[in-house]
């Protein structure tokens, strides 16, 4: 029974782990201008000099004013965003965003597996 306790642990470990990373965003560390976010229509997070960090799914810039828009469901929030509050805008990151929620949980589950594997060698049945 306990040797069943273990194995269970380290799959809810892992699922825990595979949850945490699909939800992972990086974002590229170089700063761009609204005008390439505008124009990117990607997604971007920008960060204001009060120290928040506003994420959106694309920026928009109508009549001299930038609003930032979150796609939720079928809905568009739209949010203005005063020019003189921006410290940086980045863009989002898509080929490390996509290494981090492929690649990390295959290289975990590789390791779970030749746990297990190692694990299993090692019990020995004896009639």
């Amino acid at each position: 029974m306990k040797p069943i306790k273990e194995h269970l642990k380290v799959i809810a470990f892992f699922f825990a782990t595979l949850i945490l990373f699909q939800g992972c965003t990086v974002y590229q560390s170089a700063p761009i201008t609204i005008e390439e976010a505008s124009k990117s229509n990607s997604m971007v997070r920008v960060k204001t000099f009060n120290k928040e960090s506003l994420k959106f799914d694309r920026i928009e810039v109508v009549n001299n004013k930038i609003y930032g828009i979150k796609i939720n469901k079928s809905e568009e929030d739209i949010t203005q965003i005063e020019k003189d509050n921006i410290e940086k805008i980045q863009l989002k990151d898509k080929t490390m965003s996509t290494i981090l929620s492929v690649a990390i949980p295959v290289v975990i589950t590789g390791g779970m597996l030749i746990f297990f594997v190692k694990e299993s060698s090692e019990v020995s049945i004896s009639y």
